[in-house]
């Protein structure tokens, strides 16, 4: 899908060149020429680099369908996110961001991302996700590179109310038996953001192959594992640095874990409570009574190890 878009842009093109002024011609050039670069100038660079007014950027990409340039950058946002290396990322932010105010930067876009989930995911999405999730016999949740820090995440915390649960960060031959042996009765929740590890698609391709239920969480309906999947839920990214934005993702995911527990909130607390008990006997976590135990005895030091 992503390469159909691409070719439909440049189709466009070159059906409009013959009928361009030169001007917007040398524009249609350099954008056919290296169109990856265009994602890492402003439009008053390209005018620069072709010769011509910022006004004349402006109206081609009109030409080509756009409201103005701002939407045309981001739709070729979309287009090269899957293509744009971390060095292009990295060189693209430099240019966006002052280093006294990277911190504002930062929590600006955590904002217009959440503000972006809330208005695009619904209220009934995460009640029909959390209730696939709930009945499911064994679930596996999947996800590689960048994405392993949410499968972990969510996994962990799914385990904690939910039995049958398995956690893959790194394409197992063990998880793909765990794949081939519960078949149907296994649903497969993959997560696969930009740059899309080719791991992902191949996982979610086996699952296929094995009768299983797959939903992923994706950023785009071009994301080549939604193609694949039986259920999706679109959170889009919008980052500007060559670092992928997950505060939002984290925020959608915790709220599906408090659905799933809320469905049967009984069976939630009593195996929460079961899981409190054994951590308590196994000592997993530091406490004050533990503090009050081991306050400080300068006659009980062992001074052989000093």
């Amino acid at each position: 899908m992503h390469e159909t878009v691409k070719k439909e842009l440049f189709e466009q093109i070159i059906r409009l060149r013959p009928r361009l002024s030169p001007k917007k011609r040398r524009v249609a050039d350099f954008m056919m020429e290296d169109y990856k670069r265009l994602f890492l100038m402003s439009a008053k660079e390209i005018a620069q680099k072709c010769q011509v007014s910022e006004p004349t950027i402006t109206r081609f990409v009109m030409d080509l369908g756009f409201s103005g340039y701002g939407e045309f950058e981001h739709y070729l946002k979309g287009l090269l996110r899957i293509e744009l290396t971390s060095v292009e990322r990295l060189i693209k932010a430099s240019k966006e961001i002052d280093n006294a105010s990277i911190l504002e930067a930062y929590r600006q876009n955590t904002i217009v991302n959440l503000e972006s989930m809330v208005q695009s995911v619904s209220e009934q999405e995460i009640r029909d996700l959390a209730q696939m999730i709930h009945t499911a016999k064994s679930i596996l949740v999947a996800g590689y590179k960048a994405s392993a820090t949410l499968a972990y995440y969510f996994g962990y915390l799914l385990k904690k109310i939910k039995e049958g649960v398995i956690i893959d960060t790194a394409y197992s031959g063990d998880n793909l038996d765990a794949i081939s042996l519960h078949g149907e009765s296994l649903l497969v929740f993959a997560i696969a953001f930009p740059r899309y590890p080719q791991r992902t698609i191949e996982l979610v391709e086996y699952t296929k192959k094995c009768h299983a239920t797959v939903v992923c969480i994706s950023d785009s309906l071009k994301s080549p594992v939604v193609n694949l999947s039986d259920h999706y839920v679109i959170i889009d990214m919008d980052g500007f640095s060559f670092i992928d934005p997950f505060s939002h993702i984290i925020t959608f995911l915790g709220a599906l874990i408090h659905e799933i527990a809320y469905i049967d909130k009984d069976a939630t607390a009593r195996r929460l409570s079961q899981l409190e008990d054994g951590a308590r006997r196994r000592r997993d976590f530091y406490t004050t009574e533990q503090e009050a135990s081991q306050k400080y005895d300068p006659l009980k030091l062992d001074y052989l190890n000093l």
